[in-house]
């Protein structure tokens, strides 16, 4: 078995099963606690929208409140979303306000599938070896970020009902995305159009 043969087992055999189980452990997490998810969610909304409102920030209008994962951070097992609140520049927005959002309730089964597959690999000798786990890990980051995704579009309804989102100064058409730092991101609330769902809801 050459290393493209194992690594090709590897996924097949052990990779996609571990993903599964993992996948299933944050969904019956989700379902478990999601009112507290969801409360752990609006308190950090709350957050960046006090700061963004704070007299020290003295932002004229907000234009997008953006929630981000970072894989840079995902290698280092730090499990914190990048909150920012922005005027209507985005990424031009020279002094945005800043804030966490922590993600650990559902990318600390991420670590868990790496370390039981960089258990399951050891057989494989150094055919498959800790960067292919790691790729494969990365690879697959977006599936436990749904999770995030999907309770955002739960909390957001909550979420703009609040006193701190109610006083922001923001856009007429402020939007709040969540997504990958700098890359895709999707819409959850327009405050020209209101809560946003995609088609699967």
């Amino acid at each position: 078995m050459n290393r493209l043969e194992a690594l090709e087992h590897f996924q097949k055999t052990y990779a996609e099963d571990v993903l599964n189980q993992k996948l299933h452990q944050v969904m019956s997490l989700y379902e478990q606690r999601k009112d507290e998810l969801i409360l752990s969610f609006i308190q950090s909304f709350q957050l960046i929208c006090l700061q963004a409102n704070s007299t020290e920030v003295a932002k004229t209008r907000i234009g997008y409140i953006t929630y981000s994962m970072r894989r840079t951070y995902l290698m280092d097992r730090n499990y914190n979303y990048v909150i920012e609140a922005y005027d209507k520049n985005w990424f031009f927005d020279p002094g945005p306000c800043h804030g966490t959002y922590d993600a650990g309730w559902a990318f600390s089964f991420l670590a868990e599938l790496e370390d039981e597959l960089n258990q399951l690999r050891k057989p494989y000798m150094n055919k498959v070896i800790q960067p292919d786990v790691e790729r494969f890990a990365l690879q697959v980051a977006e599936k436990f970020h749904e999770y995030v995704l999907r309770l955002a579009k739960e909390a957001i309804p909550l979420a703009i009902q609040t006193p701190e989102f109610r006083a922001l100064r923001c856009e007429d058409d402020l939007e709040v995305r969540i997504g990958e730092y700098k890359g895709i991101s999707e819409a959850v609330y327009s405050a020209a159009y209101g809560i946003l769902h995609d088609s699967t809801g």
